[in-house]
């Protein structure tokens, strides 16, 4: 079956290829005829190639499968985020935007290779099943998650809004006890805030949340009120931040912005290339302002950093950022019935026309976190994943050899050898900075550079 399964096909593609040929020699005329004769002797030699390994492979192959895994492998040839999507993976996707990923509403940490409820909802789920801080869980629907690690422990925790799951826990002077907890879309702490050295701190989490702009200002404003009605300075920190949505960074960014250029977008075409803008009505207009950055700062927080260090309204302090600048497309084929196609399409460039793909934003002040042991620390960056895109130093309206703010030249500071292990460097220099009488001298110098 499978060798008249191959024949077939084989000869479905050679008519195909004929056909096509033919038609191109009777268009000798067209620049494009050597390119599309290599094209078609491609399709037809993979057409070949798989159906002799259907025919002649030792095992019986699924061809979904192969198909899959060679278009897959041609599109990670192209860059690390291009990918098919698969007709049932793509099914799953949309089912996952229909039908929103619920939670706990719990904030774990591992202790004793258990998992540590740090903080409880009082409003999500957990709470009312009578789960709270200090619980230990030891078992996610029976299985055992001693010795796994964190993020491990936690995706078992995931799940679907409106399903159920059972969690083994562990109260203080009480036995061990099953708790079923029915999930709901519990929106995350993306925005924690506190006055922190007499400065306003902030620290965003992610950058999926979709409520984080307006979050954002209603922690702004709880500074300021818990202060008095003002702050002397502010830090946001995005360590650590993986990004997310597009909108809200050009909000995050808005609110530290009376309006101008956050970011734009360029493709292959004009057409592809777009401007965005923050809006009118900046929080906290003159206030001192840093922003905390390191290797694992990508996509979304990286436009929110470049956007302020390019418009001059805050300094950059820590580890240059991880450098994903790309945009990715989804793209679904036949309506969705044979999958979709994930194909990056084009580039962030922070106002000044910098590039974020693989060069990241470089910090103002470059601090590492832990003490130099004069040793070569690996650093993983979008540049290093295989086939990254090619690095554009700046947009084609701006000067592709000019240097990146000379920032390349500024050499890292470390924490002292006797710097205590439970203290934030990067944190504690970043206040004092902020806090220094010559704070916003040192930033006009910088953005002048």
């Amino acid at each position: 079956m499978q060798t008249l399964i191959g024949k077939i096909l084989r000869l479905t593609l050679l008519i195909i290829f004929g056909l096509s040929l033919g038609y191109s020699l009777r268009s000798l005329a067209d620049t494009k005829f050597d390119s599309e004769q290599k094209t078609y002797a491609g399709l037809a030699l993979f057409a070949d190639i798989l159906s002799r390994v259907q025919d002649g492979y030792v095992d019986d192959v699924e061809t979904d499968s192969l198909v899959s895994d060679a278009l897959n492998g041609l599109l990670q040839s192209l860059d690390p985020h291009s990918r098919y999507v698969s007709p049932k993976g793509y099914v799953k996707q949309q089912d996952r935007e229909r039908r929103e990923y619920g939670g706990l509403g719990i904030e774990v940490s591992m202790e004793d290779g258990l998992i540590k409820v740090g903080y409880a909802n009082p409003g999500a789920p957990a709470a009312r099943a009578g789960i709270k801080a200090g619980d230990f869980i030891s078992h996610v629907e029976g299985i055992d998650i001693k010795g796994k690690n964190l993020s491990d422990a936690v995706e078992k925790m995931r799940g679907l809004a409106g399903d159920p799951i059972t969690v083994t826990v562990i109260s203080p002077n009480r036995k061990p006890r099953d708790v079923v907890v029915v999930r709901e879309v519990v929106q995350g702490r993306a925005v924690r805030h506190r006055m922190y050295e007499g400065v306003g701190y902030i620290y965003l989490e992610t950058f999926l949340n979709d409520h984080l702009g307006r979050d954002l200002e209603e922690a702004i404003d709880l500074l300021t009120s818990e202060n008095g009605g003002t702050l002397p300075g502010l830090v946001l920190d995005i360590r650590g931040n993986g990004g997310g949505r597009l909108d809200q960074s050009i909000k995050v960014s808005g609110l530290f912005l009376n309006g101008g250029e956050v970011v734009s977008v360029r493709g292959r075409q004009k057409d592809d290339n777009s401007r965005y803008n923050a809006e009118q009505g900046e929080k906290l207009a003159g206030t001192p302002m840093v922003v905390l950055i390191n290797g694992n700062t990508a996509s979304a927080s990286e436009i929110v950093a470049g956007a302020l260090q390019d418009r001059g309204r805050a300094l950059i302090i820590g580890t240059p950022t991880f450098g994903k600048g790309s945009v990715q497309s989804v793209i679904p084929l036949f309506g969705g019935r044979k999958g979709a196609l994930r194909l990056t399409t084009a580039r962030y460039f922070t106002p000044s026309g910098r590039s974020i793909q693989g060069l990241g934003i470089k910090p103002d002040v470059w601090l590492e976190s832990f003490i130099d042991d004069g040793k070569e620390h690996l650093r993983i960056s979008e540049s290093s994943l295989p086939n990254a895109l090619d690095v554009i130093i700046r947009s084609t309206e701006g000067d592709q050899n000019a240097e990146d703010k000379g920032k390349d030249k500024i050499k890292p500071q470390y924490p002292p050898k006797d710097w205590p292990e439970d203290k934030d460097f990067q944190l504690e220099q970043a206040v004092k900075i902020l806090k220094s009488p010559d704070f916003k001298a040192h930033l006009q110098t910088v953005f002048e550079q």
